[in-house]
């Protein structure tokens, strides 16, 4: 009797041991160095999901494959951009099994969040002062709105209240700022319609148009109409931007053409931007770009502490170089398209709590009085 409960005793403990793996288990950890605690670490920090107290996922803890399942089940709920869904996308592959078991029908969950109507927003109080001239203060929110029309096409739209100054007695009301649809045609990712238009760090353009643009691949091509606030001309606007890794770099080469209504106002500008990582947690950042018609270069170098959010960048801007698109020119301190500037930049990038990001920017040019701003950007 006692051979035969022995015997049942090792066959069972025998049975389970290679039945184990097999099923998932849920206190097994994913391992420190495995990239998911990255990957979810940077959808922490863009506000997808929740960290540990001090919002991030990194340290000495590590996570069971069922807590990393439920941190990525909520992120599949959420709005995300076309990077935040790549990484998404790629956690769910990984932890499919443990999703399955919690109950989140993997395929059937992104079906049918991917037909809701998405609803996000931001809203944004800057400050900026030059030194022993002037200050100012305003504030701006806006509500964005993406869905899907059919299998190939969505839309995008979005409501803004515009810069509206503090002190301001009369104020804009809310505008539609972008309204477009996108779709897949001929091998091309397509968007028609009013658009977010930026080449590279938004030196070039960082703004709004009434554009079509084609992406295939790392190059994408813009072509749209842009006008300042009540004025009746349009200038004509070509752009092109291509992205690529290169020995370790991540490069970005523009082209922006403007054809405006006088001659004067026409620019052709081309040029480059790299970042590539010095040390571990030091990335370094170059720029160069310039006007064909005026022969006026602008350089900007420098480097930037990731973990501290602090960055520090020499530019040198020669008269012509600033666009009427660029985001120098909507800055709460704007530049001219005329002005010429070199000098230091000092900038804090700082997340104070979930989903609000401060900055701080100290600028100090050869020709300019000190110019300070800062800025703190909530997203919903």
């Amino acid at each position: 009797m006692k051979k035969r409960l022995l015997k049942t005793a090792v066959a069972t403990a025998l049975t389970v041991a290679f039945a184990v793996p097999a099923f998932a288990n849920p206190f097994s950890d994913v391992p420190a160095k495995h990239w998911a605690y990255d990957a979810v670490n940077k959808l922490a920090q863009a506000g997808i999901v929740d960290g540990y107290g001090d919002g991030t996922f990194r340290g000495d803890k590590t996570m069971t494959r069922y807590e990393m399942a439920q941190i990525v089940a909520k992120a599949m709920t959420k709005n995300l951009s076309a990077s935040q869904k790549a990484t998404v996308d790629q956690l769910t592959k990984e932890f499919s099994t443990e999703l399955n078991n919690l109950g989140v029908k993997v395929a059937g969950l992104e079906k049918k969040v991917d037909n809701m109507v998405k609803i996000s927003g931001d809203a944004r109080v800057r400050y900026g002062a030059i030194e022993n001239i002037s200050d100012n203060t305003d504030f701006r929110a806006r509500v964005s709105f993406d869905g899907k029309i059919n299998d190939n096409m969505k839309f995008s739209a979005r409501l803004t209240s515009g810069n509206i100054a503090y002190d301001a007695a009369n104020t804009s009301g809310v505008k539609l700022d972008t309204a477009n649809v996108s779709f897949k045609a001929l091998g091309l990712d397509n968007t028609i319609g009013r658009q977010d238009v930026k080449l590279g760090s938004g030196f070039l353009a960082d703004t709004q148009m009434n554009a079509v643009a084609a992406k295939m691949g790392n190059l994408k091509l813009t072509y749209g109409n842009w006008s300042n606030a009540g004025a009746t001309t349009k200038d004509r606007v070509f752009a092109a931007e291509y992205k690529a890794d290169i020995l370790g770099a991540k490069v970005t080469a523009n082209y922006l053409k403007n054809e405006g209504i006088l001659a004067s106002a026409d620019k052709e500008i081309y040029g480059a931007s790299a970042s590539f990582g010095l040390v571990k947690g030091v990335t370094a950042n170059a720029e160069y770009f310039k006007n064909n018609d005026t022969d006026a270069t602008a350089v900007a170098y420098g480097v930037k502490f990731d973990k501290l959010g602090l960055a520090v960048t020499h530019k040198d801007v020669e008269a012509g170089m600033i666009t009427n698109y660029s985001n120098l020119t909507s800055d709460i301190i704007p530049f001219a398209t005329g002005d010429s500037f070199k000098g230091m930049e000092y900038q804090l990038d700082r997340s104070i709590a979930k989903n609000t990001m401060l900055t701080v920017k100290h600028q100090d040019f050869d020709n300019m009085n000190a110019r300070t701003s800062a800025y703190v950007n909530v997203k919903f």
